[in-house]
């Protein structure tokens, strides 16, 4: 609901007057079959904190370049973003999602990634460890060791790796209010 009980597809209303956090949520999620339970979870949980949830693919576009412009100006408009980084389609988190952090954090934003799995990516992935091949998977790739969940890129610019969407929200919970920073 808007700040007058009207409901909203986030782009009718200034957002400047919303009292609470506006949240951007990012991740694969839109590519499951299930994905109107996650958007009705994810609305859920904000009603309860009072947040505000931007989520893309709520309308049906078949349009890639309106996609990608309605999401951009979605992430410009939140105080910050919660994202999905379980593994998708591979053992790293969804490209798009990586992107939409990437241009995130060029804007300043908070990040709150959640993973099922936050240990480290080299216990992760289980390189093999033995002779020459230590720290390298079986492709001879080097896994990089520097205790985050994600490749350091991401895990520098995240503002916090948690275990589940319920724990990234009680995070932005204890940010108080939007505008200050939180990087």
């Amino acid at each position: 609901m808007t700040p007058n009980n009207k409901r909203s597809t986030g782009t009718e209303f200034c957002l400047e007057t919303f009292p609470n956090q506006v949240i951007y949520f990012a991740g694969p999620d839109v590519f499951y079959p299930n994905y109107n339970e996650t958007i009705a979870l994810i609305k859920n949980q904000c009603e309860n904190y009072g947040f505000w949830p931007l989520i893309p693919g709520e309308e049906i576009i078949s349009d890639p370049k309106l996609i990608f412009q309605k999401n951009i100006q979605a992430i410009q408009r939140a105080d910050g973003i919660v994202a999905n980084l379980n593994p998708f389609r591979g053992q790293e988190p969804d490209s798009g999602t990586v992107f939409e952090l990437g241009y995130g954090y060029s804007l300043g934003k908070w990040i709150i990634g959640y993973q099922d799995d936050p240990r480290p990516l080299i216990e992760k992935l289980k390189p093999l460890a033995l002779g020459p091949n230590q720290g390298r998977l079986p492709d001879q790739t080097l896994v990089e060791d520097f205790g985050y969940p994600v490749n350091l890129m991401l895990g520098v610019a995240l503002t916090a790796v948690v275990s589940s969407l319920a724990e990234a929200l009680k995070m932005v919970e204890t940010f108080g209010h939007p505008k200050k920073s939180r990087r």
